[in-house]
């Protein structure tokens, strides 16, 4: 099963919202901690079958009970958890 599909995508257009954080990438770097307290997972954005991007990856969260996911770039997931 595709865990990265279009409805949890939908639920992860409040991701940045929900967490506080802009999703510009000044603001996801300070906001590391943030980000990798409620990231459950992760996949580079090649492998999925929804919203396909080349070098990004696509986090999901897990915020409140509710996943969501959304794209990082790759220097933005490198910065965050250190890849």
């Amino acid at each position: 099963m595709d865990y990265f599909d279009w409805l949890t995508w939908l639920n992860g257009s409040t991701v940045w919202e929900k967490l506080g954080v802009s999703p510009r990438e000044i603001s996801i770097i300070e906001d590391k901690h943030t980000l990798r307290k409620y990231a459950v997972g992760f996949i580079e954005s090649e492998k999925i079958s929804c919203r396909t991007k080349n070098n990004e990856f696509a986090v999901m969260f897990l915020i409140d009970g509710n996943f969501g996911w959304t794209h990082l770039r790759k220097r933005e997931f490198e910065a965050v958890y250190g890849t």
